[in-house]
């Protein structure tokens, strides 16, 4: 198949960004989502077995729509709409600022299912004839083509809409101890041992306070925590999500 100066112009502004404008983001979300559907992509170019991973900055509390815990713990998930995910684990984490002033840094995990993908990037690129067709626009100054060179398939990222669940939430970043409360917890109260649980954090190049990611056990355990102080502050008595979620999929195929 070819591809349209359109498509390649919405690609790479798609990629290029919007600096958490969110009225630009809708444009090119709006924009590359026409240009897909005329460009009547193949379905390897919109479709992926891999799970997706995306980091999030989900905050407690938002004027525009009450916060994102509303939603997560009463619902099960936040809507997100079209939004960028990669394959990449490692590289979701690390996207961006491990931690921002009022908010929680998450990584949900989701494996698309069909008609979610609007843009598989990775395998774009791994057809010769969307390359050549971006150098053949590049040398034409195309709008948005040094996007489109600068990032090609380096973040592995695939563009789709799905919701953020809550029982798809893999990782949580927070601050760590300081190095006086993690002594106490150790039972460390020589200096003899104290030096040597900080000579054995620099070795690990681990240091108090900095930004940690929690294990998906970590993970599960604070937003358990989190939910039940959430549901008492606000006066809710609901049944727990996943649970309700495991009985109505049970419901379903049984009926």
């Amino acid at each position: 198949m070819t591809f349209s100066d359109r498509f390649l112009a919405a690609l790479g502004g798609w990629q290029r960004g919007w600096r958490e404008d969110k009225d630009r983001r809708l444009v090119l979300a709006q924009e590359l989502t026409a240009a897909v559907e005329a460009e009547g992509l193949s379905a390897k170019f919109q479709s992926s077995n891999a799970v997706c991973y995306r980091k999030r900055y989900l905050v407690p509390n938002n004027p525009q729509n009450g916060g994102d815990l509303g939603p997560l713990f009463l619902n099960g998930s936040v809507v997100e709409g079209l939004a960028s995910w990669t394959t990449d684990k490692k590289f979701a984490q690390e996207f961006k600022d491990p931690l921002r002033e009022g908010t929680f840094a998450a990584v949900f995990a989701h494996r698309p299912s069909g008609g979610e993908v609007l843009a598989n990037i990775p395998e774009l690129w791994s057809d010769p004839v969307f390359e050549s067709a971006v150098e053949a626009y590049s040398k034409r100054n195309g709008a948005n083509a040094d996007a489109l060179l600068h990032f090609k398939f380096r973040q592995s990222e695939i563009v789709m809409n799905a919701d953020l669940r809550l029982d798809e939430l893999v990782a949580l970043c927070g601050k760590s101890s300081p190095f006086d409360v993690l002594c106490e917890l150790g039972g460390l109260t020589t200096d003899v041992d104290r030096d040597d649980y900080w000579q054995r954090l620099v070795k690990d190049d681990k240091f108090p306070e900095d930004p940690t990611w929690l294990t998906v056990e970590q993970t599960q355990d604070v937003l358990q925590r989190t939910k039940r102080k959430f549901l008492e502050k606000h006066g809710c008595v609901i049944e727990d999500v996943m649970e309700r979620r495991s009985r109505d999929s049970f419901n379903g195929q049984a009926s």
